[in-house]
């Protein structure tokens, strides 16, 4: 009995194929596994700073819930935000960054939300700066083309004045510990 060539060639290739397709499969379930895990860390690192009074600690986090929504182009999003940041810095005591916050909250675009930004970076700024900083550090963050300030959790700028257009867009000009 004559054995075909052909056929080992078939079931030669065919068994390259299918080790090809297990390694490429178990390569991307690492690859995922990976990150996932850099994602775990990443969200870790972005908890922020910690602050000794509470209302501080909220008027920052609802702060840089509105900053991301604008880095976004969200404007639905930098609305729910400013909505609760209006609330947190009445309760904190700045009733013109509370102003500002509304006004961001009843914008229609996002070109008017981010109109207020500098502003309202200020205002919260003052309020940060009246307690101290249990852990972490606030990055008061610059443009040059908006010439407009924020306020980051982390060193890497991601500039809410231009979004995607201009993302890295600007420097660090302040350090409050």
């Amino acid at each position: 009995m004559k054995k075909n060539p052909g056929i080992k060639s078939l079931l030669a290739g065919s068994l390259i194929l299918i080790f090809t397709i297990v390694m490429a499969c178990s390569s991307d379930g690492a690859k995922h596994q990976m990150k996932h895990s850099e994602s775990r860390q990443a969200a870790a690192k972005a908890v922020g700073p910690e602050f000794k009074d509470a209302k501080v600690k909220t008027v920052y986090d609802h702060y840089i819930h509105v900053k991301n929504a604008l880095i976004n182009a969200d404007v639905k999003e930098a609305k729910a935000g400013a909505a609760a940041l209006q609330s947190a810095l009445t309760a904190a005591g700045n009733a013109t960054g509370a102003g500002l916050a509304g006004k961001i909250a009843g914008a229609g675009s996002i070109d008017e939300q981010r109109a207020s930004l500098s502003a309202l970076t200020a205002e919260v700024e003052k309020v940060i700066k009246t307690t101290k900083l249990t852990s972490g550090t606030v990055y008061r963050q610059h443009c040059p083309m908006a010439d407009g300030d924020w306020l980051a959790s982390e060193t890497t700028i991601k500039n809410p004045y231009y979004g995607d257009d201009m993302l890295s867009c600007g420097r660090v000009v302040e350090e409050i510990k």
